[in-house]
């Protein structure tokens, strides 16, 4: 058999998984936690121990390593991965800065000419186009009386995501240039982003450990379970139950973060290669992405609006989660797709045929 049909045989394997169906639960997650919280509404509280953000968003950081390392291994060069990545994630996010800005004046405080000549509209845009959504969160009169004015407090992980994808050049750099084990360098890179992590939250400063480097030990979580595909897919059977008991050992007990990357890693990874029935999960696309930006701004809104006051909650959140799931799919098929690679575009195309 020629290499290029082992290659061919493992990307088949490699690409037959369930992270579309993961990625799809971990951002209902981010948006019901954010609906719970923005909304204040006493009935829905009683759920917000049921959604975790922090395991959510770990677990995207975590596919984002496996899928990334996967991408830049199957590109031909630094540029053509770098602007993959760019056509992936910047038009569908452009789309919602500019939408919500200009959109956002309909129900300002202020007067319209005041809205669009007020320095904090021009600090919002600037800030937001280049990812550095903490400089300024808010626009100008909009949401003062909603618990936070914030109009996307979702987007803060992108700019963690966009870094990792500037690094991962930087690492396989080290590893082919400077033949740098990469288990040597992943493991370096796992344990000061756990003692980054630790200590910040130690003193009360999570905000802060959330950021890079304290992300990045699930980004070479995802990596190594990656190169170390065919391990791990083999003994997956094997390595799930201790997985399991040290992960509720540590998070559950303990509360400590030191094996947490690696054992709920290995936990995501063994979801995604089994339960055959979830495979095709993503044959009528990718509209994670789009849950995960346009959920925010639509619930301030909601909010804003009353929705959560006059209807009923369940109601409420239903219309909602309902509105973003559309926003999402109109997304997906008029910005995200057409912007894709031709080989993403066909595998795409594929999984819907061979779902039929």
């Amino acid at each position: 058999m020629s290499l290029i049909s082992i290659k061919s045989i493992f990307l088949n394997k490699i690409n037959v998984n369930n992270f579309d169906f993961l990625r799809v639960v971990f951002a209902t997650t981010v948006a019901l936690s954010h609906l719970i919280e923005l909304s204040n509404v006493n009935e829905l509280k009683i759920f917000s121990s049921i959604f975790n953000t922090r395991l959510a968003i770990d677990g995207f950081f975590i596919i984002s390593g496996f899928l990334i390392a996967k991408s830049y291994q199957n590109t031909t060069s630094t540029k053509q991965y770098i602007l993959r990545r760019i056509k992936r994630i910047v038009p569908a996010y452009a789309v919602v800065i500019i939408l919500s800005a200009l959109c956002f004046s309909l129900i300002s405080s202020m007067s319209t000419s005041s809205y669009f000549t007020n320095p904090q509209f021009y600090t919002y845009l600037l800030a937001n186009l280049s990812f550095q959504n903490y400089i300024e969160p808010c626009l100008p009169g909009v949401f003062q009386n909603n618990i936070i004015c914030a109009v996307n407090g979702a987007l803060w992980t992108i700019k963690i995501e966009e870094a990792f994808y500037l690094l991962i050049p930087l690492f396989y750099w080290l590893i082919n240039k400077k033949r740098i084990n990469i288990y040597v360098l992943s493991s370096i890179i796992f344990i000061v982003s756990v003692v980054y992590f630790s200590y910040f939250v130690n003193i009360n400063m999570y905000r802060i450990a959330k950021q890079l480097p304290g992300a990045l030990a699930f980004f070479v979580t995802g990596i190594m379970l990656y190169h170390k595909f065919s391990f791990f897919n083999k003994w997956k059977h094997h390595i799930i139950v201790p997985c399991l008991f040290l992960f509720i050992l540590e998070y559950v007990y303990f509360e400590t973060y030191l094996l947490k990357p690696a054992t709920f890693g290995f936990m995501i990874f063994y979801i995604a290669y089994n339960f055959k029935f979830l495979n095709n999960f993503g044959k009528y696309g990718d509209f994670t992405y789009g849950i995960y930006i346009y959920h925010f701004p639509l619930i301030q809104t909601f909010v804003y609006l009353g929705l959560f006051n006059n209807l009923n909650p369940y109601v409420a959140s239903f219309i909602t989660l309902t509105i973003t799931l559309i926003l999402s799919v109109i997304s997906w098929y008029f910005i995200e797709l057409p912007n894709l690679s031709d080989s993403r575009k066909s595998r795409h195309k594929n999984l819907f045929n061979t779902s039929k």
